[in-house]
């Protein structure tokens, strides 16, 4: 799968159109690794950061794309 693609209608794939996430479930990645699965609380409309919606123990949480967070639904 080319992760730098985005997957209109597929089952599962990168995002790079974060403000419309809010509301859905999604993956966080970075360098590969899995950071976090959650909500997305809200997101700025530039797309260039999300936040997921705490979550039990867990507080809300700011990702920036800059940093190099990618998100998967």
């Amino acid at each position: 799968m080319d992760t730098g693609s985005i997957r209109i209608g597929a089952r599962r794939g990168l995002r790079k159109d974060w403000a419309r996430l809010t509301g859905r479930t999604v993956e966080v990645w970075l360098l590969g690794e899995h950071i976090m699965t959650g909500v997305v609380d809200q997101a700025s409309p530039d797309d260039s950061v999300l936040w997921i919606a705490a979550a039990g123990a867990n507080t809300r949480r700011l990702f920036d794309r800059r940093t190099g967070y990618q998100i998967w639904v």
